[in-house]
């Protein structure tokens, strides 16, 4: 898994973490330092593994599986390139939540937001936030990579709405690339 989806899967988790809880719950602080704390225990377990140790009572096995788990969750150190873009898209949402909220309405044919699924919603959200603020990311790069999350963390249905609401806020926003001719 690159980089960016790691960060774009973790962002997704914690801006649906804010639509559960909703605003000025201490649940998403508590989620980046919950990634802090599994970070820091895969370190010590790669540390004692280095070393030819396992924890007293856990199988080596599950200790290599959870180490592996969280360098594919977390890529690097704390501040690293997953952790960064993550919190820069949460952050970004919460920014601009009502621009973004309004193009996702506007966009969504009949469907109020409070009707859309929470993961839907929250992946709408951030992959509206790419479209509108970071230029320097193709559009059909972030549609794909919303598609692509949508198949694992959504409905079945998911994926086909994602794809057609983010493809017409792309056009609203004109960012959306032509496609080229034939020559």
């Amino acid at each position: 898994m690159g980089t960016r989806r790691a960060a774009r899967e973790l962002a997704l988790q914690a801006l649906y973490q804010l639509d559960v809880a909703g605003e000025g719950d201490p649940a998403v602080p508590l989620f980046w330092s919950h990634l802090d704390a599994e970070r820091a225990e895969a370190e010590r377990e790669s540390a004692r593994a280095a070393r030819g140790e396992s924890r007293a009572g856990v199988h080596p096995g599950a200790s290599e599986e959870r180490r592996a788990r969280s360098a594919r969750a977390l890529d690097g150190p704390p501040g690293g390139e997953v952790e960064v873009f993550a919190r820069e898209l949460v952050d970004g949402v919460a920014a601009h939540r009502e621009r973004i909220d309004a193009l996702i309405a506007a966009s969504a044919e009949h469907w109020r937001l409070p009707r859309l699924s929470r993961v839907d919603l929250s992946l709408l959200r951030l992959a509206t936030f790419e479209l509108l603020a970071r230029a320097d990311i193709p559009a059909s790069v972030t549609i794909d990579e919303a598609i692509e999350i949508a198949r694992r963390f959504g409905s079945e249905d998911s994926p086909a709405f994602v794809n057609g609401v983010l493809d017409h806020i792309a056009e609203v926003l004109g960012v959306k690339e032509k496609p080229q001719s034939p020559e």
